[in-house]
């Protein structure tokens, strides 16, 4: 008597051109037993559940499943596919957004640099003519031996003689005619 040949399940689902989760499925909804289990688990099968099940998913029912599942995953990759390419367009436009964004305040920047730049130039142009005003004025007034520094003059040349502020002072007959003068524009 020869002996059946068994198959394994690595076999059968080879054949059947099906994952172990759907042959698991399969065999515990038609109520397939193994003929056989090794003491380290293997299971087997005979040839006649091989071929119900190979026959089931390659011209029968299972194989119309089988493709339905298979374009239902189609779809689902497709519509995967166009969303992935949807978000790769949104951040390209983001990404230019962000470049022009970035441009636009790189120009700032210089502008303000160049404005800081100009801003020292005029703080140094006018530190340079209070100097040389100083200088002029010591020359007018006879104090050109006092050295000016850094546009700061001492405390002797920022007083005012005691002869030069009477000079300077208008008598009160001149504040009188002024005074008069200013009145008669306004009240006319």
């Amino acid at each position: 008597m020869t002996e059946e040949k068994l198959y394994t399940i690595s076999e059968i689902i080879k054949d059947a051109g099906i994952a172990r989760s759907t042959f698991d499925k399969f065999a515990e909804a038609n109520n397939l037993r193994p003929v056989k289990i090794e003491k380290r688990g293997k299971k087997f099968y005979s040839l006649k559940d091989k071929e119900f099940i190979v026959k089931h998913y390659i011209s029968g029912k299972g194989k119309e499943e089988k493709e339905k599942f298979t374009n239902h995953k189609a779809e689902k990759h497709d519509e995967i596919v166009e969303l992935l390419r949807e978000q790769v367009q949104q951040l390209k436009q983001a990404n230019e957004q962000l470049v022009h964004d970035n441009d636009i305040l790189t120009d700032q920047l210089k502008a303000k640099d160049e404005q800081i730049s100009a801003a020292h130039q005029l703080a140094d142009q006018a530190q340079k003519l209070h100097l040389g005003l100083e200088r002029q004025v010591k020359v007018l007034t006879g104090d050109a031996d006092t050295p000016v520094v850094d546009g700061e003059t001492s405390e002797s040349d920022n007083s005012v003689s005691s002869d030069q502020k009477s000079a300077e002072e208008p008598t009160d007959a001149k504040k009188a005619t002024h005074q008069s003068w200013w009145r008669n524009i306004f009240h006319g």
